[in-house]
């Protein structure tokens, strides 16, 4: 008799995490939100973009700013493969916050929007409703 009510408590047991294991497998699956084609593409160039500049070591300094420059071609390659291209309202937008800013003598116009390229280029996800560097090609 206890040893029946032993398997019996001990079947439950092993019932109830199994139901609380894929319950709780099943409900994080549809919590999470799904990535856009953008996101998917552009996760998938960054690695592509990593890896061919990863066995690469910067000894002198401009060696770093040349890794970095390869690093955004590929970048740029993979994504127009992926049917992404350059976004003109973006190109637009920060030439008119560019112009706006105070002149840099150490720096010109066209190289601090380089310098915003080279940040926006790895930005997939639209989180302050600023307009993305990248867009479809099919949304011409």
């Amino acid at each position: 008799m206890l040893k029946t009510f032993f398997i019996a408590i001990l079947s439950l047991s092993l019932l109830l995490l199994v139901y609380f294991s894929f319950n709780s497998y099943f409900f994080s699956q549809s919590s999470s939100p799904k990535k856009t084609l953008l996101e998917e593409k552009g996760n998938f160039c960054l690695g592509v973009a990593e890896k061919a500049v990863a066995d690469r070591q910067a000894i002198v300094e401009f060696q770093k700013y040349e890794i970095l420059g390869d690093k955004a071609m590929v970048m740029r390659k993979c994504m127009d493969e992926n049917g992404f291209e350059e976004n003109p309202n973006w190109l637009s937008e920060n030439i008119k916050i560019v112009q706006a800013k105070p002149k840099d003598a150490d720096i010109s116009e066209d190289g601090v929007l380089e310098n915003l390229k080279r940040e926006a280029i790895y930005i997939f996800v639209n989180s302050s409703n600023q307009t993305l560097y990248w867009r479809s090609k099919q949304s011409k």
